[in-house]
């Protein structure tokens, strides 16, 4: 059959969106990365607050509308009921997040006879970077959150299974492996035997292979207990020095409405421990805007926090109640409210990247190109993995040397010094 896959939402979803079309093409199904003639349609879909919750409806009817069958799979799948109605349910299939290999051979069971191979040019290209899921579910029980709800309990994928990832996709000539899932650093709290992340890190970094890691998104109630050991396992030449590490809020009260587990003087010590190991770690962090029962000493709170730490990267969200969660029974802030402090924190992020940013004018060091950009232009990873957007593209995965020259706000401009290597 030929299939058109697509993928919406965190890189987790991404990453399962990936190895869902790697697991049809080897199944002999035609993976096309256009919806055009196909057979099939399989959507992974995102549910972290409500406009996107109404984006993947809406992008279900538009596939329902021109293709015969569709499988919808992610985080909209508990939501199917109430969300997803209209022309096209008859012909819609909901696969649990959980249950996704079973995807080829469902569509196997449509089209019975045999496969033939994937033509060439059909299936799509290898990525550079691919993403490695590492988890289902977490150990957390924020008041806010649909994800967990969707994915369930933590359940750590087996050290031998990640690794045969791990070397599946550099053989596909992948050259930065990106570990994935709700929450990195609870990698292991559910296995015997006490390894943890750092141990998988360590593990992973020395298969055989050009490749940088990056670790994904990780909460500071998992990554406390083992954060020592986890950056002397971000020293690896191979590990990109990038934590991406949520702070959510940095009021204490509007924290433990959240059961985040955590208080801001932890979260605190965390990065500072990070940057003292690391001086040139980039920090990535998360903030909720207009939680229930946010006052305005509570988000200044916040901006006092972002103003101290300074992170390179600030991912802001307006509250949005999601179905079954504690925080959607509570008074809201009032929208003009939320909008209004929102606007605030993307203000200050702006400036708090260009201020970071603007330190990296004049550093000349090694970078590895992950993608091409409009015209000739490529774009390259500095070992803490902020972006060099460059004039001219060199093969992709080869590492060159670059300086840099200036900034936008949200990545650096550079040019090659010497050829890749």
């Amino acid at each position: 059959m030929r299939v058109y896959v697509e993928s919406y939402g965190c890189a987790q979803n991404q990453g399962e969106g990936a190895a869902i079309a790697r697991a049809l093409a080897a199944e002999g199904h035609d993976v096309t990365d256009r919806p055009d003639g196909a057979d099939v349609g399989v959507l992974v879909t995102c549910a972290v607050i409500g406009p996107t919750e109404s984006r993947m409806a809406r992008r279900w009817r538009a596939l329902a509308a021109e293709l015969p069958r569709m499988v919808v799979t992610g985080c909209l799948v508990p939501l199917r009921t109430s969300v997803l109605d209209g022309p096209g349910l008859e012909r819609t299939t909901f696969v649990p997040i959980r249950e996704q290999a079973g995807i080829p051979a469902l569509l196997s069971a449509w089209h019975p006879g045999p496969h033939r191979p994937t033509p060439a040019g059909i299936a799509p290209a290898p990525p550079v970077a691919e993403e490695i899921v590492i988890t289902q579910g977490c150990t957390s029980a924020c008041t806010y959150c649909f994800s967990r709800l969707a994915r369930g309990h933590l359940a750590s994928t087996s050290y031998a299974t990640i690794a045969e990832r791990a070397r599946a996709a550099i053989a596909r000539g992948a050259s930065e492996l990106r570990l994935t899932s709700l929450d990195t650093s609870a990698w292991g709290l559910d296995r015997d035997g006490g390894e943890r992340l750092p141990d998988l890190l360590d593990e992973i970094a020395r298969i055989p292979g050009d490749v940088s890691v990056r670790v994904g998104m990780m909460s500071p109630q998992t990554l406390g207990p083992i954060l020592d050991r986890y950056l002397e396992a971000l020293a690896s030449p191979r590990v990109y020095k990038f934590l991406h590490l949520p702070v959510q809020s940095g009021s204490d009260r509007i924290l433990r409405a959240m059961r985040r587990g955590y208080t801001v003087a932890e979260f605190r010590r965390q990065v500072g421990r990070a940057r003292e190991r690391h001086p040139d770690l980039t920090l990535a962090t998360d903030v909720i805007v207009g939680f229930p029962g946010e006052t305005e000493d509570d988000h200044r709170a916040t901006e006092d926090l972002l103003e101290t730490l300074t992170p390179e990267i600030v991912n802001v969200t307006r509250f949005s109640p999601r179905p079954g969660t504690p925080a959607a029974r509570w008074p809201p802030v009032g929208p003009r409210v939320a909008k209004r402090r929102s606007r605030s924190i993307a203000e200050q992020r702006a400036r708090l990247a260009r201020d970071r940013l603007e330190r990296w004018i004049g550093y000349s060091g090694p970078a590895r190109v992950v993608e091409y950009g409009p015209g000739s232009s490529a774009v390259a990873r500095l070992s803490n993995y902020l972006p060099v957007v460059l004039p001219e593209r060199a093969p992709l995965g080869s590492t060159l040397t670059v300086r840099v020259e200036g900034t936008r706000s949200t990545y650096l401009l550079g040019r090659p010094e010497r050829a890749p290597f």
